[in-house]
């Protein structure tokens, strides 16, 4: 079941780093059908009015680069929350974004249904597994 009360999202956020680099590109909408022969390593796409967001794995970053022709930006840790948040919950992602910029952490958060992820330099991943910690501690 969903859980939207704000003190019981942070204490059971539990988050998990998946496996790998992940990488950001862009691409056009043109594009999608040949980007649907990597949908195994893509893990989102996102359609804005300037062209589609695809975050994938590291695995195909030269076949992005090559179907996009664009410039591919990362690497990048995935960090899962794995409490199922509503989608209506209050707070959530500010609480965390707030303290992982006191940890001068970037962060690219983005929800779906059951969960909310993050896309953090692949480099601070462990930087930003602490910080959540820390906040899910409190």
């Amino acid at each position: 079941m969903a859980v939207s009360d704000l003190s019981e999202l942070l204490k059971r956020m539990e988050p998990e780093l998946k496996e790998g680099r992940c990488y950001v590109a862009t691409a056009d909408r043109s594009q999608l059908v040949a980007l649907a022969n990597y949908l195994d390593y893509v893990l989102c796409v996102f359609r804005e009015e300037e062209g589609l967001t695809v975050v994938f794995s590291g695995e195909i970053k030269d076949e992005i680069r090559e179907i996009t022709e664009k410039e591919v930006v990362g690497p990048f840790a995935l960090i899962t929350l794995t409490v199922h948040s509503d989608l209506l919950a209050v707070g959530f992602l500010a609480r965390i974004t707030e303290a992982l910029a006191k940890e001068k952490i970037s962060v690219n958060a983005f929800s779906a249904y059951h969960h909310d992820h993050l896309l953090v330099p692949f480099k601070r991943k462990d930087d930003t597994l602490r910080a959540l910690k820390k906040l899910s501690e409190r």
